[in-house]
């Protein structure tokens, strides 16, 4: 009788089977081409590897390598499901495969193909936390460069970091239309450290090689031929023949590692370096230095080199909190997919054009959907009518044209039900209507609607057109095939989503805002607004949190506070500065003038002797006698306040996890990437200096941030034990 375990993986044998038959059949049409039927001699076997499930899949699975052999010609066809991951199971059946192969006599070439959609997607990162295991990637590469035959690489979907490494390791690269390559690595705080910027260095140039392992863009299959990584892209349907076709007729090798880079440039090389070099990471400084250095080196030292790197760069902290968000945000994902089918999208109605409509508007047409603009103001309408791709109109009813309805008006709950009630009966029923709202009760407005369960938020950050974050809420009544409409139009965008619950500033927003809350506590203790910001930009943001609000505009959070007045707790602390700056007209970048002057239109702000000025008067009035603020208080303070907003949203069901707040904040707020994450960043400091920056935030206001009270005799809540402990 079989286990759960073998009869998964019986099943899974039995797909893919099929998609090895599907996939890999050669067919004989005529001369020239290869066939698995036919006159052909063929010769087949199968390397075979059990492993255990890595985090992703918890069964065990089964890697095969099947190797068959037509004509004097091996093919090696890796089947690591779903996605050909390159993990300890998958090197060790290949280096099989490779040996085997190796003692073979009469062969005249190898051909390393997929059974699947990609031919390596990419490597295990999860194995990166852990001791490497034998055998390693660059131990699979060696072999395939000392087989004594040519062997040749059909590639078909994607092929990134390791995989793409295999294929340089490869004496011929042939893909077909779906290829798609490029190094990752360096989004995950290390290097490609397989070859990767050796070979590719030696293929097709040092600019060429900088711009591809700095950028971590991907790469699809003409340009990579344009380039020099392919050396030829063919149909799908003939890829593996003419592979094996090349592979019988090349004849000798072609090992990369033994070329010298072709002499490049020097003022292409420095432009290479300038564009990747701006605000990058340290690690990404270090692989195009590897890269320039590595090409003036013998081949086996330049990869001695490069593999030392890589190893250093794996076990550092940067990498281990890269690595934590990469798994969170496909956590996050996951948690906003529906199991109802997705119908299809094709037009965009948008509400609204003023900033971010016009923005949301731009966004959704670049990714290929009809978009119309509804707004009853002519001169709003008119900066979008030449866009590509958009239809302005002044008529409501021209949105009935559209599968899913972006609610992007003002900010004001009237003005969205009026709008949901004047739109909702010139829609299909099968349309989607979602909200942008920042802060207002999705609940209350979806009241208003005869077919609430089409409602959701889908809440953009700006700008919208470039800031990768996007919250999906689920009110009260949204059904599953609206949040399946939801998912599969944020991944068609390129966003990166995480749920979301009810809840004034859903996540992202209401963590921003106890973050934007202390900051001003600190003002008001002492520290200047410039002081605050450059604290933070140590820390590794990119921007303070004033000369923020200056660009988005002061005015907007100024109408949240005034709308929640009343609610207030008449104990919480308050700090009226920003209040101040608006009545005195200074809204921010766009008037000119906000927590810093903008003389003449400049990009970045001055200090103005009004703010200290108006702040000087607003400390004595709240009977604030200021002190001087260190850095580190500032950064503590700050951190602990964003932690105790996060466990306040988990308990509350707001956030389903802590990493999705460390995801929205380090995608939607540039908070430094390499610390992980505030959740993650306190969690990695060690518990004396936790319960201390609690219970700094705690003393700044007690009523504001009650949830820290037990660091004050010294512990650290079990709410922010709990999230802390999640992320470690």
């Amino acid at each position: 009788m079989q286990t759960r375990a073998e009869l998964h993986v019986s099943a899974h044998r039995t797909r893919l089977c099929r998609t090895r038959l599907h996939r890999n059949r050669l067919v004989r049409d005529g001369p020239g081409r290869g066939t698995r039927a036919g006159n052909f001699r063929r010769k087949r076997s199968r390397v075979t590897v059990r492993a255990h499930g890595s985090r992703i899949d918890r069964w065990a699975r089964v890697v095969i390598v099947e190797i068959e052999e037509t004509n004097g010609v091996a093919v090696l066809t890796i089947d690591n499901p779903p996605v050909n991951m390159g993990d300890t199971a998958m090197r060790t059946a290949l280096a099989e495969a490779l040996d085997k192969v190796a003692a073979q006599s009469g062969l005249v070439g190898v051909v390393l193909a997929s059974a699947g959609t990609h031919f390596y997607a990419g490597s295990d990162i999860s194995e990166f936390d852990r001791p490497m295991q034998a055998p390693q990637l660059p131990d699979v590469i060696a072999r395939i460069e000392n087989l004594g035959v040519p062997v040749v690489a059909a590639l078909t979907g994607l092929a990134l970091g390791g995989g793409l490494e295999l294929a340089l390791g490869c004496d011929l690269r042939i893909g077909d239309p779906t290829t798609i390559v490029g190094f990752p690595e360096v989004t995950l705080g290390i290097l490609p450290g397989a070859g990767g910027t050796v070979r590719t260095a030696r293929l097709v140039g040092v600019p060429s090689a900088i711009d591809l392992v700095g950028s971590a863009r991907r790469v699809k299959a003409d340009e990579a031929l344009s380039l020099g990584l392919l050396d030829e892209v063919v149909p799908a349907d003939v890829l593996l023949a003419r592979a094996v076709e090349r592979a019988a007729t090349l004849g000798a090798k072609n090992r990369l590692v033994d070329r010298p880079a072709p002499v490049s440039d020097e003022t292409a090389v420095e432009a290479a370096r300038a564009a990747v070099s701006k605000r990058a990471r340290p690690n990404v400084l270090a692989a195009v230095d590897v890269v320039c250095t590595g090409a003036s080196l013998e081949g086996r030292e330049a990869l001695r080199r490069e593999r030392a790197l890589f190893d250093e760069l794996r076990v550092t902290d940067e990498a281990a909190n890269l690595r934590y968000l990469f798994f969170a945000k496909r956590r996050a994902a996951k948690a906003v997919r529906s199991r109802t089918p997705a119908p299809q999208i094709s037009a965009i109605g948008v509400a609204g054009a003023g900033t971010m409509g016009a923005a949301l508007a731009g966004a959704f047409a670049a990714r290929g959907y009809e978009v119309i603009v509804f707004d009853s103001n002519r001169a709003a309408l008119d900066r979008v009518a030449d866009r590509s791709g958009i239809t302005p109109t002044d008529s409501i009813a021209d949105l009935g044209r559209a599968d899913l309805i972006v609610d992007a008006v003002f900010e004001d709950m009237d003005v969205k039900k009026s709008l949901l009630r004047e739109v909702e009966p010139h829609l299909d029923d099968t349309a989607v209507i979602v909200s942008n709202t920042s802060y207002l009760d999705l609940n209350e407005m979806a009241s208003v609607l005869t077919v609430p369960g089409r409602f959701a938020g889908l809440h953009f950050f700006n700008p919208p057109d470039r800031n990768p974050l996007v919250e999906i809420i689920r009110t009260s009544t949204t059904d599953e095939r609206t949040l399946a409409v939801l998912s599969a139009v944020v991944t068609r965008l390129g966003k990166t989503p995480i749920p979301a619950g009810i809840g004034d500033g859903f996540v992202a927003n209401r963590v921003y805002a106890d973050y934007r809350m202390q900051a001003e506590f600190l003002v008001e203790d002492g520290a200047s607004p410039a002081e605050v910001d450059a604290a933070l930009i140590e820390l590794g943001f990119a921007i303070g949190p004033f000369a923020v609000a200056d660009m988005s505009g002061l005015d907007i959070a100024w109408a949240r506070r005034k709308r929640l007045a009343d609610t207030r707790d008449p104990r919480q602390r308050y700090v009226d500065i920003a209040d101040r700056l608006c009545e005195a007209g200074r809204l921010g970048k766009k008037t000119g003038a906000g927590w810093y002057d903008y003389p003449d239109g400049a990009k970045r702000g001055v200090v103005d002797p009004r703010v200290d000025a108006i702040t000087e008067k607003a400390r004595a009035d709240a009977g604030v006698t200021a002190r001087p603020v260190t850095g580190d208080e500032i950064r503590d303070r700050v951190l602990a306040s964003m932690v105790c907003a996060a466990a306040g949203l988990v308990e509350a069901g707001v956030a389903q996890r802590a990493s999705d707040i460390d995801v929205a904040l380090t995608e939607g707020f540039a908070f430094p990437a390499r610390l992980g994450g505030p959740v993650r960043a306190l969690a990695q400091r060690d518990r004396a200096e936790v319960v201390s920056a609690l219970e700094a935030a705690y003393r700044s206001c007690p009523v504001s941030f009650a949830i820290a009270e037990p660091a004050a005799a010294g512990e650290i809540p079990d709410t922010i034990e709990k999230i802390l402990e999640a992320v470690r």
